[in-house]
């Protein structure tokens, strides 16, 4: 008789949290999950606050100086308010306040803290505003070497008193890409003993093809293969293959299984014309009514 294998689930290590906030209220909606993973791991939270600097064109250098002790200011002002939040009570918490180009400065906090898992709220910029501006929740996730927990503008009000994670929606096309994030997940299932659901979308076209259910097997397979030596077997699996868009089944997915986080990996920044483009990934966060947990590689 063979001897059963059991999988090693590496425990995952969050000991510091960085949350970036703006103070508005995306940022606040956030403060609950930051709360509960914090406590979960016994994490030390590092709350940051990046102002961008004031454009020296609109300002003489005196009064450029003037106006940023004034911000400097009120964002520790409103710091100190976050501090006595009941969601901060009893946790350990560092504050940051800081002036520069907001991506680039989280990513020195980042290294210069050793953080583990970084958490940051987006206000849904699209159209035109996301061309002008960019999105700062993408520039952070596709160039950050941590995992990233987005809290997006749809967040469900259940999570204002979230204490577990009991599903995890992890979103795969099977690629070193997408697979970089599944030893977070079997960690964060086997810690909450939550249930898996792993989902593989095949583009609509081939919906129609003759060879349709022999791509959903064979995707099936794979991903027994691929996933399922690293999941802790008290937890719960369930696959899904399905066709279509692949935001739109991971919304769809995510609000079916009522799930507490989707989590997917990502690509790296490299190309230029990334705010130019709608990414699957801007596409969920900002519709998603769960956070989204997303790494990339390298």
């Amino acid at each position: 008789m063979n001897a059963a294998i059991i999988p090693i689930v590496t425990a995952i290590t969050v000991k510091r949290i960085l949350y970036a906030t703006d103070f508005s209220e995306p940022s606040r909606a956030a403060l609950p999950v930051v709360s509960a993973i914090a406590r979960r791991y016994g994490a030390e939270v590092y709350a940051a606050n990046v102002r961008s600097p004031l454009p020296y064109t609109m300002y003489s250098p005196e009064a450029v100086c003037t106006v940023d002790n004034q911000r400097e200011r009120e964002a520790r002002e409103e710091m100190g308010k976050l501090l006595h939040r009941p969601e901060m009570e009893g946790l350990a918490v560092s504050i940051v306040v800081e002036s520069g180009d907001p991506a680039e400065e989280l990513k020195r906090m980042v290294r210069d803290l050793d953080i583990d898992l970084v958490v940051v709220a987006t206000h849904g910029r699209t159209g035109v505003m996301r061309f002008l501006m960019g999105s700062l929740a993408e520039e952070i996730f596709r160039n950050l070497r941590v995992p990233v927990l987005t809290v997006g503008p749809r967040l469900s009000s259940r999570f204002a008193a979230i204490k577990a994670v009991k599903t995890i929606l992890c979103a795969t096309d099977l690629s070193s890409d997408s697979r970089v994030m599944f030893p977070f997940v079997a960690s964060l299932a086997a810690e909450y003993r939550s249930k898996i659901v792993l989902l593989h979308t095949i583009p609509a076209s081939e919906a129609l093809d003759a060879n349709a259910m022999e791509l959903a097997a064979r995707a099936r397979g794979q991903m027994q293969k691929l996933f399922y030596g690293e999941i802790d077997p008290r937890c719960e699996v369930e696959m899904v293959i399905d066709f279509g868009d692949t935001a739109e089944r991971i919304l769809d997915a995510a609000h079916e299984f009522q799930a507490d986080v989707v989590a997917f990996g990502v690509r790296p920044a490299i190309e230029a014309s990334l705010h130019f483009r709608n990414t699957v990934a801007y596409k969920v966060i900002l519709e998603a009514e769960c956070p989204v947990l997303t790494s990339r590689l390298g």
